[in-house]
């Protein structure tokens, strides 16, 4: 069993790298432009994310704050 579970972890690292080999080939193959306006997407749902955290662990302090 303990030999099952390391051989499948390899599997999948085996896999993960040639995933990401891929994606960098297919963004090598993009023009400038078409890399620019996907980096500003990522860029933009990224930082939408990191906003929508900070705004709930300012709402989870205030609700700390209330009960002391």
């Amino acid at each position: 069993m303990l030999f099952k579970f390391i051989f499948k972890k390899k599997k999948k690292k085996i896999k993960e790298k040639s995933r990401q080999n891929f994606d960098i080939n297919n963004w090598m193959n993009l023009t400038k432009e078409e890399r620019l306006e996907i980096d500003f997407k990522e860029k933009n749902e990224l930082m939408k994310k990191k906003q929508a955290l900070l705004k709930s662990i300012r709402e989870e302090y205030k609700k700390i704050k209330k009960k002391n």
